[in-house]
């Protein structure tokens, strides 16, 4: 896929990103978010307390995975180094973003409030390499 199709592909519908990262004895944890695309971000909010933000705080490393269930099927990995900000700002903006896209029959801004009130974080992750494949099987 080129730039444009990759980025296109991420940011189409409600498609969940699998976060994968490592867990402090080396299994990985890999678990389904509701995301989206900034320039050259991913972005996502966590709530207090998840493993994804425990390890987050001693390895930023990451990885994100979208794939397309349906034949002819696709998939787009993305790697990168997270950064994770409490800001309610941005925990607000990431946070209403995500609402619009994934949750259109609830208040946006009332959602991102949830968010901030129970002291969710948001996660940006600077995209350093990414693999994108389509027309597979």
């Amino acid at each position: 896929m080129t730039d444009g199709e990759w980025r296109s592909f991420v940011a189409a519908g409600v498609r969940l990103g699998h976060v994968a990262l490592m867990r402090e004895d080396g299994r990985p944890h890999v678990t389904p978010v509701c995301f989206v695309l900034e320039g050259d971000e991913v972005a996502f909010v966590l709530s207090p307390g998840s493993v994804k933000g425990r390890r987050l705080a001693h390895d930023r490393r990451v990885a994100v995975c979208v794939s397309d269930e349906r034949q002819p099927y696709s998939f787009v990995t993305i790697e990168g180094q997270a950064r994770v900000s409490a800001d309610a700002d941005q925990v607000r903006r990431i946070g209403t973003a995500i609402a619009e896209r994934y949750y259109p029959s609830q208040s946006a801004d009332e959602l991102a409030e949830t968010f901030v009130r129970q002291g969710f974080t948001a996660v940006h992750i600077g995209i350093a390499n990414v693999i994108a494949r389509s027309g597979l099987g």
